[in-house]
């Protein structure tokens, strides 16, 4: 195509010399825009004789816009028409020195499109055969031939932009593969891209700086960080690394054959990208000229290349936020004295991939070390926070107690009669008999290690710990066997049921969701909704990836992905957010005579309210471990607003300001009936067997209104002296025995 449009401008500038008994011509097309604007000839003083091979002798002939007399036309849009080009000072009588020829007479004429606009100008050059000038009859012939060049000239340079544009949109796409592809390793990401820079813009040279990868100004903090709007103050302070790529006459080892050469610069020491960095511009310079921030010219010194440099195109690598990862120099355009608009254009989008891609490789390495950071995690779990072979072995010598004897099955036990490893064996016991160990072939020793491990992984807080995991299992348990609720679950949601309720408080750090968002915690920044609970499902998968903890290997690809289901709705179900969320709807389902709960919905809402039942439990407990739980709950809830207030300062929470510690009968009965009354009897009315939890709910309530009555103080009510070991779980309500135990038979039989 470009022979045929050479060939076709060939034909044009003799048809001219012709028309108007010229000597010779010359075709001068306008590039650029603004400023920037300038001419060039890539056929210049074409005569009858001259050859089209001609044009590959002799470098293109550019001339500022506005100088001269071809500039001057192309400004003005006036044709000038001189007798004697010595005689007018615009003519440069440089070339005829250099060449020999003597200029005479000139007409020079501006190449107008359909629109109007100047987009070239026309020459020609001494009127032979005569020693006057053209004449007015020539400048109307030239004016209506250039009529039509106008209009074949812009369609030539449509049809090249066209062109252009296919060839650019051609090097995306592969750039993009190439981005895309190797995500792994910088230097075979920039070298691939420095190759195919160097093609895009038929340049020697490409280089790309990264920013000092150390400290304040790594790559990390600059991608993530937030940006001033000052670009100084988002500019790097030296660069780190220099990959660099040169190919043609650039090569110097041109005896190794290889096409490309690649080079790779620690800490260069590039002045013009720290310009171009600091100032977030581009720069579009050859030597000769003076850039706005650089002392001197643009020399390979300047830079820090060890290649001359002719003409150079640099822009910066920016962040979403404004803040710079790199620079890319584009370095020497072959055949052309400097890069274009056309190549600013195109470059924009190259850098904009080059940044696409370094950001890939900065995330990729980042997952890698992730994935690392979360093996050592692992690893220090393994270790520390996993059940050790001694404690293991302590527990698989022991004899599991029976659930008859242990009281598991009742709604009033009271974990203190237990130390913690019978809490272990009481665990055991309850997958023992709910058949959980044969029917998904849990391994024994896997079990009890995945158990103390649990165990383990609650913290020391004040109440919520593992003795109150292990309580919330229990009541469901309860549910479960003296509840009847065997029969309304399958195997799998019974499995669900019981780890998520040991689990659902696993790694409590003694505060709540909102403590979370007000001291914009980890776990804030990284839920956002439900923190805590979240946090306990992700930990509880945590240490179950263990070696040696893995209960559910033996599930299949399906159920264990069920499992996981069920068993992350149990633990997110105990956040009371989603209790106020969902309890009208449960209230209405229990009170409808022709619910069936076996849809799955009403399934799944069913087992949500019988997990916060479970986990408010201890509200429905004896009054003596009820008072001893509401006062460790309390001493935690104070904590956090002794925190909040000191910290913070802000004014915590009626229920956790300590100096209302002696309102805390008021604040029982005002939780009683703000949510736990409502709780149980939903669930008294979707199982009559939970009777006895909404019995010890309202006897407890009774306890409370008597010493807020009383205006009993918090110092009186923690003093009481309870020995732990002679609480009496069994009362009487309403005249009613409510002890829900279950005998050895029983279980043996399989019944409640």
């Amino acid at each position: 195509w470009y022979q045929r449009r050479v060939r076709k401008q060939w034909y044009q500038r003799r048809v001219r010399g012709i028309l108007t008994n010229g000597d010779r011509c010359s075709l001068f097309l306008i590039f650029g825009s603004g400023e920037q604007r300038f001419l060039v000839s890539k056929l210049f003083d074409v005569t009858e004789s001259s050859q089209l091979t001609d044009m590959y002798e002799h470098k293109p002939i550019r001339i500022p816009y506005g100088k001269g007399i071809v500039g001057y036309v192309a400004e003005s849009g006036e044709t000038v028409n001189i007798p004697d080009a010595y005689q007018d000072e615009r003519f440069n009588k440089a070339i005829d020195m250099q060449t020999g020829f003597r200029t005479k007479s000139i007409l020079c004429m501006p190449v107008k499109n359909n629109q109007k606009e100047i987009v070239g100008v026309a020459q020609v050059i001494n009127k032979k055969d005569e020693e006057g000038p053209f004449t007015r009859n020539d400048e109307k012939i030239f004016e209506r031939y250039l009529t039509f060049c106008g209009i074949g000239i812009t369609n030539a340079l449509l049809f090249q932009s066209s062109v252009i544009m296919y060839k650019r949109s051609d090097s995306l796409v592969l750039l993009a593969h190439y981005i895309f592809e190797e995500q792994r390793d910088m230097n075979t990401l920039l070298r691939r891209v420095l190759k195919k820079g160097c093609e895009m813009f038929n340049s020697t040279g490409c280089r790309i700086l990264l920013v000092e990868n150390s400290g304040a100004s790594s790559l990390g903090n600059l991608i993530d960080g937030p940006a001033s709007g000052d670009p100084a103050d988002n500019a790097p302070g030296s660069f780190s690394t220099c990959f660099e790529v040169y190919t043609g006459e650039d090569v110097k080892n041109k005896e190794s054959g290889d096409e490309y050469e690649f080079q790779k610069i620690l800490t260069p020491q590039d002045v013009l990208a720290n310009v171009v960095a600091r100032n977030h511009r581009t720069v579009n310079a050859i030597p000769t000229e003076a850039v706005e921030g650089v002392d001197g010219p643009i020399t390979k010194e300047l830079i820090g290349a060890d290649r001359e440099v002719r003409s150079i195109l640099a822009m910066p690598i920016l962040t979403e936020t404004r803040k710079v990862l790199g620079v890319v120099e584009i370095l020497n355009k072959k055949g052309e004295e400097r890069f274009d608009r056309n190549d600013e254009s195109l470059f924009e989008a190259f850098t904009l991939f080059c940044g696409l891609g370094i950001f890939n490789v900065i995330n990729f390495e980042r997952l890698l070390k992730a994935n690392n950071a979360q093996k050592v995690v692992l690893e220090i779990l393994s270790y520390h926070a996993s059940a050790s072979r001694d404690e293991v072995a302590i527990i698989e010598r022991e004899e599991i107690p029976s659930a008859a004897s242990l009281k598991i099955c009742s709604y009033d036990f009271a974990d203190h009669t237990l130390d913690r490893d019978q809490t272990v064996l009481a665990t055991v016991r309850m997958f023992m008999d709910l058949d959980l160990i044969n029917k998904f072939r849990i391994d024994y020793k896997t079990l009890i290690r995945w158990s103390i491990t649990v165990r383990k992984n609650y913290r020391d807080v004040m109440y919520h710990n593992w003795r109150h995991g292990f309580n919330v299992a229990q009541m469901m348990f309860a549910m479960l066997t003296s509840g009847g609720m065997v029969d309304r679950f399958n195997d799998l949601e019974q499995f669900a049921l019981l780890v998520g309720s040991l689990c659902h408080d696993i790694d409590h750090r003694g505060t709540t969701n909102q403590f979370q968002e007000l001291s914009n915690s980890p776990l804030a920044n990284l839920y956002s909704t439900s923190p805590m609970e979240y946090h306990h499902f992700n930990h509880f998968m945590t240490i179950s990836q263990v070696d040696g903890n893995n209960i559910f290997k033996s599930l299949s690809e399906h159920e264990y992905s069920e499992f996981i289901d069920l068993t992350k709705s149990t633990i997110l179900a105990t956040d009371l957010a989603l209790y106020f969320k969902h309890k009208n709807q449960f209230k209405a389902l229990v009170h409808d005579t022709t619910t069936d709960w076996k849809i799955h919905e009403n399934k799944n809402l069913l087992r949500s309210m019988m997990i916060t039942g479970c986990d408010l439990s201890a509200i429905t407990k004896p009054w003596e471990v009820q008072r001893m739980v509401a006062e460790k709950i309390a001493s935690e809830f104070f904590n956090q607003g002794d925190i909040e207030r000191d910290q913070f300062g802000k004014d915590p929470a009626y229920m956790m300001d300590r100096s209302k510690r002696d309102e805390l009968p008021k604040m029982q009965v005002s939780f009683i009936d703000g949510i736990c009354m409502d709780l149980y009897e939903s669930l008294e009315k979707a199982n009559p067997l939970f009777r006895p939890l909404l019995d010890g709910c309202l006897s407890n309530r009774r306890h409370w209104s008597n010493l807020f009555e009383r205006r009993t103080s918090f110092a009186d009510i923690t003093s009481a002296n309870i020995s732990l070991n002679s609480i009496n779980t069994t009362r009487t309500i309403d005249g009613r025995l409510s002890d829900a135990s279950c005998s050895d038979q029983d279980m043996d039989d399989g019944t409640t």
